[in-house]
């Protein structure tokens, strides 16, 4: 009885063991074409969550409401009690930044703007790919897969980007949590609540 018991016990760990092999690399790839594909048609989408930003000696964090479109990109951020609330607003025409003390700042691009105020460079137009699971256009450094062919970790425009978690949403599994980091740079979005909006109709 106790040979027999060795030998299911053994069966079982084999099992396991087989059961937590990953996919080969070949059968990801496709995996990830189809989701850059359905995702990449969905150019209008809201988010609500948390951002913490952090260059080693400064840092932030709030609650953001994000709001994209296939030409605007939105961003209203609220810290601790309603303190360092700004709002981040860019279309083709450029972009502007408002402070809840009055203040404003304009620049004719995003990252241009976000590099001047925050003095060092937050990849904004990439971000608008990155929470969502996919790569940005343009090169990538590195690319690996999850089992299901969603990104674990990506490394583009100097960037080094983890995903911890994801989640349904509407058909589609997106990022509930990310990390993005350049040296002492880190860039943390807990995402709380998303809406995608359906091809040919906005939000």
């Amino acid at each position: 009885m106790r040979t027999r018991a060795v030998i299911a016990c053994a069966a079982v760990l084999l099992l396991s063991a087989c059961a937590a092999v990953p996919p080969p690399a070949d059968t990801l790839q496709p995996l990830y074409q189809q989701r850059l594909a359905r995702l990449g048609q969905i150019d209008e989408w809201i988010l609500d969550g948390r951002l913490a930003v952090n260059d080693g000696e400064d840092g932030g964090s709030g609650e953001l409401r994000w709001h994209q479109t296939a030409t605007s990109t939105r961003m209203d951020f609220h810290g601790a009690l309603g303190r360092g609330a700004w709002r981040l607003q860019a279309d083709p025409g450029g972009a502007g930044l408002s402070f809840a003390d009055g203040r404003q700042a304009w620049a004719d691009s995003v990252d241009e703007l976000v590099r001047s105020e925050a003095g060092w460079p937050i990849p904004v137009a990439s971000l608008a790919w990155w929470v969502r699971g996919l790569a940005a256009p343009g090169e990538v450094e590195r690319l690996e897969l999850d089992e299901q062919g969603q990104p674990s970790d990506l490394r583009q425009d100097g960037w080094s980007v983890e995903y911890g978690r994801y989640g349904a949403v509407g058909g589609e599994s997106l990022p509930l949590r990310m990390i993005a980091r350049q040296g002492d740079r880190v860039v943390k979005l807990a995402v709380r609540k998303w809406r995608l909006a359906v091809p040919g109709d906005a939000l």
